[in-house]
């Protein structure tokens, strides 16, 4: 009976180590906020949930915010761009997602952070914001209200297809991936720790799969 009793103590053991280590991120996680709004609003009054779909549209830029704040993990998603007919728009594609975003800091359009650029060409650029500094190729970004260190290489699929973006932060060093390709990489971030957006810019643009892990090492 003993080994019986410590497998199944040990398999409990496990099995929360992995609940703690992954977390699919669903809309009970986020709350909304734009750029007419005065206050955090229930993510489903703001975008679209469907089908482990978030459709993010409309005329307002805005963001879901993440309700926590986390530290030393690996974000990845799925994304595309919504073209639709009817979610056709003259705007330039621009979103992205942002991360390290101090829990203290106040809604505003844009917050305090670094982001991952989703935008026409442009797509895996760090923008660091509210003077946020890091080292990129061995040279410190100036500070800035927002500044943009470009990617190191181009994977975005076709208009209309899943992408896959992967961010990595561990205490200061961050990587970003785009379909399975490194595209950009700096190291000294000063934003650590915080919380996560997923920013609406005009352009109408779904995303899916969005699942966060806790990691000890890059």
């Amino acid at each position: 009976m003993f080994p019986k009793i410590t497998f199944a103590f040990v398999f409990l053991l496990l099995l929360n180590s992995c609940a703690v280590q992954q977390k699919s991120l669903s809309e009970n996680d986020w709350y909304a906020f734009t750029k007419t709004s005065t206050e955090k609003q229930k993510p489903s009054k703001v975008y679209e949930f469907s089908d482990g779909v978030i459709r993010m549209y409309g005329e307002t830029n805005g963001y879901l915010m993440s309700l926590k704040s986390y530290k030393n993990f690996e974000l990845s998603l799925a994304y595309r761009w919504n073209i639709e007919e009817q979610f056709k728009t003259k705007n330039k594609k621009n979103s992205g997602v942002m991360y390290n975003i101090p829990a203290d800091y106040p809604d505003k359009i844009w917050p305090k952070g670094i982001q991952f650029q989703i935008k026409e060409n442009t797509t895996g650029d760090f923008i660091f914001l509210d003077q946020v500094t890091a080292k990129v190729n061995g040279k410190l970004i100036e500070a800035g209200a927002s500044v943009t260190s470009a990617k190191f290489s181009e994977n975005e699929k076709p208009y209309g297809e899943w992408n896959t973006i992967v961010i990595k932060s561990f205490n200061g060093k961050i990587t970003q991936y785009l379909n399975g390709k490194l595209v950009n990489e700096c190291v000294e971030a000063t934003a650590t720790e915080g919380k996560i957006s997923l920013n609406y810019e005009g352009a109408p643009i779904d995303f899916k799969n969005i699942i966060l892990k806790n990691i000890s090492k890059e």
